[in-house]
């Protein structure tokens, strides 16, 4: 009886509205508003949830962060950050007056006006960006062995050809201590085409072979990144990334400038000067490291060792030999010469740089290379 009551009276009255006011059958707005309650009672727990994970988390990071740096654990990182034989700002340290500023195109560069660098922040004389009718530009691109003086090859090929051929030649020394041949084509594309070179002479090699302790030039983030740099000081991330390859070690073997890279810069140098019709002149680096390794290569980190590094080097020299026969480009082959010279008086301590005999040597070979290129009538002596 009750229940046929029920559906009767339901079926009198079938507005929704007065149904639910009269509790014949359940409201849609009562059960809206329970499911509105459960889901953000779900929402409220799941942000609950999130948030005591991420302060759990990062009370865990901290207590391992701080248990590191309390036991001393610490690895040097270099992925960012460009590092060589002296890094940057302890050489600025060490050198008589600082003279070395980073760049956002060749990574480092010297200062204007600072130790013998004219206003343009290269060492020699003061130059005009145009050059003067009928005068050849001579610019050599290369590292610490065309950079230092005080009397380097450039200078005394300089006051020889002002002496016998004077107005005729102009002669830019445009090396940069550290440079690999990466920076130098960086450098002849962004600033020394602008200067009208007639010739463009080419001594890099040591440095390209170096080991990269972080990443190859041509990878290299000049920009310094906040976010890096605060990553890298945490022992966390150090930790990781000892264990992951992101320490130094694990790219023990990797170059400055890899071989393929070499020669890739050597052609986009010659490319680039071809753009302008200036012509190339290859140099071999030249050494006496068959008298000893300085110890200091091992220990500075800039070779993973001894025996590999005559070979390497000599690699990296012929492939100069095999671009400028490829190229049909002037070689001034410094290294074969001077294997059968008296390398003692020729090299200093290092085996590496040029002593003030082997400087002149080297500027004798470019004079000798302007005569055979029909550029000077003459030679006077020079010793």
């Amino acid at each position: 009886m009750f229940v046929r009551f029920f559906f009767d009276f339901c079926s009198n009255d079938p507005n929704p509205q007065d149904l639910a006011n009269d509790h014949c059958m359940p409201s849609n707005d009562s059960h809206d508003r329970r499911s509105d309650k459960k889901t953000t009672h779900r929402n409220v727990s799941l942000s609950r949830k999130v948030l005591y994970s991420l302060i759990t988390s990062s009370a865990i990071f901290i207590a391992f962060e701080c248990l590191l740096r309390l036991v001393g654990f610490q690895v040097t990182l270099n992925t960012e950050k460009m590092v060589f034989t002296f890094p940057l700002d302890d050489y600025n340290k060490n050198a008589p007056e600082p003279f070395l500023t980073r760049d956002d195109t060749v990574f480092w560069r010297p200062k204007a006006g600072v130790m013998d660098h004219n206003t343009k922040g290269f060492y020699g004389p003061e130059f005009n960006i145009e050059k003067k009718p009928g005068v050849t530009r001579i610019v050599c691109l290369g590292d610490s062995c065309t950079h230092f003086g005080p009397e380097t090859y450039p200078d005394i090929l300089r006051v020889y050809l002002d002496e016998v051929a004077p107005g005729q030649f102009e002669v830019i020394n445009a090396g940069v201590i550290g440079y690999t041949s990466f920076q130098g084509r960086k450098l002849l594309e962004s600033e020394v085409l602008d200067w009208s070179p007639d010739i463009v002479t080419v001594y890099f090699g040591w440095n390209d072979h170096w080991l990269a302790r972080g990443r190859e030039d041509k990878n290299q983030n000049i920009n310094d990144s906040y976010t890096q740099d605060t990553l890298q000081g945490l022992r966390t991330y150090q930790l990781a990334s000892y264990f992951f390859g992101g320490n130094d070690g694990a790219r023990q073997n990797q170059k400055r400038v890899e071989p393929q890279d070499y020669k890739t810069n050597l052609r986009g140098i010659q490319q680039a000067c071809s753009s302008i019709n200036a012509k190339v002149w290859y140099f071999t680096a030249p050494h006496a490291l068959d008298l000893g390794i300085p110890p200091y290569l091992i220990e500075s980190g800039e070779i993973a060792d001894e025996a590999s590094l005559i070979p390497l080097h000599r690699q990296y020299n012929q492939t100069v030999r095999a671009m400028a026969t490829d190229l049909s480009s002037p070689l001034i082959d410094l290294e074969s010469e001077m294997d059968g010279m008296n390398k003692t008086e020729l090299f200093l301590d290092d085996h590496i740089h040029l002593t003030m005999k082997g400087r002149f040597y080297a500027a004798r070979r470019m004079i000798d290379t302007l005569i055979a290129e029909g550029l000077l009538a003459e030679s006077l002596n020079i010793q």
